[in-house]
This record gives structure tokens, sequence and C-alpha cells, in this order.
């Protein structure tokens, strides 16, 4: 697998292989960070991976400018990341463990949230419960769920104001709805 764009463009990076993780394939994530370049200056912003996998949409956003913050529970998925990071002189910010509780100890808030979970879980709504309940995201922040396309996923709080789908994954792309 290797970046897609920016500084670190067509560098290679490792994939775990373990059977949980799927990484976000190249053309999803070049349409994803097409889709961000019109929204948002990437430059100086966080962007939060908050079920990371590879490591990959991290890579991607610090290759574009951001500052990228990554949680992973799997420990040997957590060191790949470190590793992938080490091999492009980085160092990660990496928080192992539950990832929704992990974000709560972080003092930032974000400017991007990507929310990849595992895909037979109940993981999305929660996330996105406790990141409007704790307000985690920036006022004009931009949330990025990648499900798979026949999946609903309740977003009250939110506003959908794009989506892009890839086969059978969606790309969806909220706000926080400003007029609830």
């Amino acid at each position: 697998m290797q970046i897609t764009g920016g500084k670190y463009n067509s560098r290679k990076i490792k994939t775990p292989d373990y059977e949980n993780i799927k990484p976000t394939l190249s053309k999803t994530r070049q349409g994803i960070f097409n889709a961000l370049s019109s929204m948002i200056d990437f430059d100086d912003k966080v962007f939060i991976d908050l079920f990371s996998g590879s490591g990959i949409m991290s890579l991607e956003a610090i290759s574009r400018g951001f500052r990228a913050i990554s949680f992973e529970k799997d420990r040997k998925t957590a060191l790949s990341i470190q590793q992938n990071f080490k091999s492009l002189n980085l160092s990660p910010e990496l928080y192992f463990g539950d990832a929704l509780k992990n974000i709560l100890k972080i003092n930032t808030k974000a400017d991007v949230i990507f929310i990849d979970p595992p895909y037979n879980s109940n993981l999305y709504e929660e996330a996105l419960d406790t990141i409007l309940n704790n307000h985690i995201l920036n006022k004009n922040g931009i949330i990025i769920l990648e499900h798979p396309t026949k999946k609903a996923v309740n977003h009250i709080g939110f506003e959908l104001t794009k989506t892009k789908v890839y086969g059978n994954k969606q790309i969806s792309f909220l706000q926080i709805n400003l007029e609830e």
C-alpha cells in the first residue's frame, strides 16, 4: 500500500496482515482528501483517525499538512502503525486502547475526524454521540464515516453534507447541525 498524495506521495507502507484490518483503498483515500480540500485548509489542522487499523489515513493526513492523532485498540496493529510511522521518520501521536475512552483524555479539538470501525460493530453511533456530547469537533469541523453502503448510520445532531460511493463502501461527510 502507498500514500496517494502530499509530501510522502508514493511512499510505501506495510499493511498489517490481520483479519480485522481493512485499509481504506487508495482510490477512496484520494476521493476523501480531494473532497476535503474543497471544504477545509489542511495546514495546521487536526485530523483524528479514530479506529486507525493500518494507520494509512493518519499518514495520508500528515502527508497533506495535517497534525494527525491515531487511536488503535489492538496491540499488534498499534505496533504496525508505529513501524509505518518510523519508516517515514515520523513519531505517531498514537493512543493505544479503547478509542472512545481515550479520545476523552486528549485536550485537542479536531478539525476532521475519520471514523471507520469494524463494520459489524455499533461503534458508529457511539462514536458520534461521544464526539457531540464532549465537544471534540471544532465548530466547522468535519466527520468522515466509511461504512458499507447497506448500513444506515444514525447521525442525529449532525448534518449530512456529502456522500461518495466506492463499490460497496460509502463515505459520508457530516458536520455538526448548528440549527438543533
